[in-house]
């Protein structure tokens, strides 16, 4: 398992990516309502946030090689999670919380 994302999220994109911009990051994608910034093996981004994110603050998606397993292992223990499911943005992910209510994501590249 590895670190894939931190995001932030955000009512204020545009404003977060000039000031993150203002530190010397360079943006590797923009599409407006997410950002990314390239910063070594892990991504930081901006997320606009909505509804469902009005409670936190930030997320953290970390890549792995079996999404499907590790859900199943996570769920024998008794972690809330909701199914996997497959993406537009290319990963196989599902979420839960950690104690403090923050969304931890775990994805698994889909093949093309």
């Amino acid at each position: 398992m590895r670190l894939g994302f931190l995001v932030l999220y955000t009512p204020d994109v545009a404003g977060m990516k000039a000031f993150y911009e203002g530190l010397g990051l360079k943006v590797h994608a923009d599409y407006g309502v997410w950002v990314e910034f390239e910063t070594g093996p892990a991504t930081l981004a901006l997320h606009e946030s909505g509804a469902e994110e009005a409670t936190r603050n930030a997320g953290v998606f970390l890549e792995v090689e079996d999404v499907d397993a590790l859900y199943l292992r996570l769920k024998e223990r008794g972690l809330a999670a909701c199914e996997p499911k497959d993406q537009d943005f290319g990963f196989r992910t599902f979420t839960l919380k950690d104690p403090q209510g923050n969304q931890v994501e775990f994805g698994e590249p889909m093949q093309p």
